[in-house]
């Protein structure tokens, strides 16, 4: 009956221009998808220099090119009322990261710099990802801006399935894998992804050019202006925002657990792959192998989510103040659960000189004091938080925080709590792995977990004035 009702109000006037725009977000996410699982594993295989420490700068700075130029890619689309071009721009962007990536081996040493720079790139070029939200936010009515925010969450989480399939076919090219060009690119487990990468940037280039309708709309906020980018500039579009009747005590709060909530996020994307290998020795092969399967599980419950929004309402039925709260608690028990408990762990395994994985004592002082809970339990409770905690919390911070500001050109503001997911998304990988090589995966579980009780009580504590924006 939901789907017949929503089969009924569906005009293709209304979704076209959402829809082309929730196709973008997967093509954009699906690249960064393929390459995650197998990023730590590949970047240790080809330079042996390579640590736990380093891969979480780089994660960071990946995010830290994305925050800048997420911001500067909205000023740019808000001064030429639209986002056709700088979206354009960011893929092509993308598009140099995904050729450099494939000549890494061609180095004779410090491969890993080599890569860190690629990140960067696929950072300053996913720096587009809020045009996306912001234009679905734009061309959506209120009546159906819920279902259109739960459809492009599912395309995202969509991509998260179709990357590590995609990772999981090539299981049988093991490294060095097949010479296309001998001896340095090869398809193999490693690199195929990026090959994939190349081809979805490639589509997404040729559906912005010809399918993005980047029409100039003119509202109260808008009027005639230069499309040169300045300081000054981005100093009159804030002291705007700040003149408008906006609710910016509550505004600053969802930033702030938007903030928080990326906090789970953040540390599992940085220390997953280390984690798999150091506390668990399994080899690169291996590791992705376990990622790749629980993020297609997480992408595949997370789409149900989606699907239960879109298809039974629950965008006009569900309390987004109540379905953030329960996504928080669940993050909660989390940790709580996969804290290494005697009953439940292992010690770590020795380090193994020839597969590279397993604790090294040299690397890691706490090898032989510390415990590691069963594999099965922390892949079961990671997957249960990526795939319905953190979607869910988003989802309800999103469309509080789309209601929050209202009918205006949401470019820049939109941009504002991307970058503040982004600063979590900069010093979580940082700190976690920091945390992880000096003292272990304990101290990470327990200073996380406090920082999300904190944030739930917070969030209760404002109840009665998130009612209007619920």
């Amino acid at each position: 009956l939901s789907l017949r009702l929503m089969l009924q109000n569906f005009t293709w006037f209304q979704w076209k221009r959402p829809l082309v725009a929730i196709v973008l977000t997967f093509l954009c996410n699906v690249e960064s998808s393929m390459l995650a699982v197998g990023e730590w594993p590949y970047m240790q295989t080809i330079d042996h220099d390579s640590t736990s420490s380093f891969f979480g700068v780089t994660t960071a700075v990946n995010k830290a090119g994305h925050a800048i130029f997420a911001f500067g890619f909205a000023i740019w689309a808000h001064k030429i009322s639209g986002i056709r071009i700088p979206m354009l721009v960011g893929r092509l962007i993308t598009l140099i990261a995904c050729v450099m990536y494939i000549f890494a081996e061609f180095l004779p040493s410090n491969k890993r710099w080599w890569m860190m720079a690629c990140y960067v790139l696929f950072g300053i070029g996913f720096g587009t990802s809020p045009l996306l939200r912001s234009y679905i936010a734009r061309v959506t009515s209120d009546e159906n801006r819920s279902t259109a925010c739960a459809l492009q969450n599912g395309a995202s989480v969509l991509s998260v399935v179709v990357g590590p399939l995609a990772q999981i076919s090539f299981i049988g090219l093991p490294y060095p894998g097949v010479a296309i060009i001998s001896p340095h690119i090869n398809l193999s487990i490693y690199t195929a992804p990026i090959w994939l990468s190349l081809i979805t940037n490639i589509i997404a280039i040729a559906l912005i050019l010809v399918g993005l309708d980047d029409t100039r709309e003119e509202t109260e906020e808008k009027e005639e202006e230069s499309s040169i980018i300045s300081l000054s500039s981005i100093r009159d579009r804030l002291i705007r925002l700040r003149s408008l009747n906006l609710p910016w005590i509550l505004i600053l709060l969802v930033i702030l657990e938007k903030v928080v909530s990326g906090l789970a996020l953040s540390t599992t994307t940085a220390l997953s792959a280390p984690v798999m290998t150091v506390m668990y020795a399994l080899t690169g092969q291996n590791a992705i192998l376990a990622l790749a399967v629980s993020q297609m599980i997480v992408g595949c419950v997370a789409i149900g989510l989606a699907l239960v929004f879109l298809l039974c309402k629950l965008g006009r039925l569900v309390s987004c103040r109540v379905l953030f709260v329960f996504s928080n608690i669940a993050v909660i028990i989390g940790y709580i659960i996969t804290f290494p408990y005697p009953f439940m762990s292992n010690p770590m395994q020795p380090f193994n000189e020839t597969t590279r994985a397993g604790c090294n004592p040299q690397e890691y002082s706490w090898c032989n004091t510390q415990l590691a809970v069963h594999l099965i339990p922390f892949l079961i409770i990671m997957i249960i938080t990526n795939s319905f905690a953190i979607p869910s919390a988003a989802l309800s911070l999103d469309t509080i925080y789309s209601k929050m500001i209202g009918n205006i050109d949401q470019n820049l503001m939109q941009s504002l709590i991307v970058i503040g997911d982004d600063v979590i998304q900069i010093v979580a990988p940082i700190y976690g792995s920091a945390l992880f090589t000096s003292s272990g995966i304990n101290p990470i579980n327990i200073i996380n977990g406090s920082i999300y009780i904190v944030a739930t009580i917070v969030w209760i504590g404002a109840w009665k004035w998130l009612t209007p924006f619920n």
